[in-house]
């Protein structure tokens, strides 16, 4: 019984959800540079994701609207699509166009910077302390980071546009570990499924005007190649993590749920290897090695 109990606590539903909704994630970009194989450009291609992913976010709405909610408080609304227009208009829109100029695997790698930078944003604004652990399992983690993202870059022959990918990821991953750290106390607040909702149709609405005031709409004409990889995108890879992911950071926090998912550069770095063929040097298999080996530690931590 205690082990039963123990397998569906809090803690461990959370934990499944993050490395659940990470997995997910880590294959967002190996599908996007597929796409880029047929010719399509990254608004286009966010457009796309969007479009077919704001369906199952519209019946969700419209399901949970059917439910006795405590209503939204005044200006709740505006707060939860400002942090969908933060996460997956600004952050994503970054990160597609960063992933036309550098490798899927390098790109993940940038992108999971942010747990430092959510830890601390929390240690500053929320007054939350790093343990010890913690910061032994990010010393691990990122150690093992470093090495991978160094040989990326011997291993490219065009560093200014390698520059210009990795500073626009860059960005991506400034504005979404700051989504990160603003979103946990309102998810909790609303509740993560109707938080999800309402925040990904403000992001829906603001990738597509986006697109439709720049005049890409009428790049939306593509091959059915590139038409099943937006779909599966928007499903797998955006409708299925985003609502793993926001709760998993209801059930263990957003400083938990950043370092957890460090684990999704690894991920990455295989598939890229699996799939696209980019390749793997033994100084990358070091680096994965060290961060599998502070994910661990900073999964023991949580428990």
């Amino acid at each position: 019984m205690p082990a039963s109990r123990l397998a569906f606590s809090p803690s461990f539903i959370g934990i499944f959800c993050v490395f659940t909704g990470t997995l997910c994630f880590a294959s967002k970009g190996i599908l996007i540079k597929l796409a880029y194989q047929y010719g399509i450009t990254a608004t286009p291609l966010l457009m796309l994701r969007m479009l077919f992913a704001l369906p199952f976010y519209a019946a969700t709405a419209l399901w949970l609207h059917t439910q006795e909610l405590t209503p939204l408080k005044k200006g709740d609304g505006w707060k939860i699509a400002g942090l969908g227009l933060l996460s997956y208009y600004i952050s994503s829109l970054l990160d597609f166009m960063g992933l036309e100029y550098i490798s899927a695997g390098l790109e993940r790698l940038i992108l999971y910077v942010y747990p430092t930078l959510v830890l601390l944003m929390l240690a500053f604004w929320k007054k939350e302390k790093i343990t010890r652990n913690t910061k032994l399992a990010l010393a691990i983690a990122y150690s093992g980071m470093l090495l991978v993202f160094v040989q990326d870059l011997r291993l490219t022959s065009n560093w200014d546009l390698t520059l210009l990918g990795a500073g626009l990821v860059m960005l991506s991953t400034i504005s979404f570990a700051l989504f990160v750290v603003l979103a946990g106390d309102m998810i909790s607040k609303v509740g993560p499924s109707r938080f999800t909702a309402y925040a990904m149709l403000a992001a829906c609405a603001g990738v597509i005007l986006h697109g439709i005031s720049l005049g890409d709409s009428a790049e939306l004409q593509q091959p059915k190649q590139v038409y099943l990889l937006a779909l599966l995108l928007a499903f797998f890879c955006t409708v299925i993590p985003s609502f793993l992911m926001n709760k998993g950071i209801s059930l263990i926090g957003s400083g938990r749920t950043a370092i957890l998912g460090s684990i999704g550069p690894v991920i990455t770095l295989f598939l890229g290897a699996l799939v696209l063929h980019e390749q793997i040097t033994l100084v990358q298999l070091l680096g994965a090695g060290l961060v599998i080996s502070g994910v661990g530690l900073a999964t023991a931590a949580t428990k």
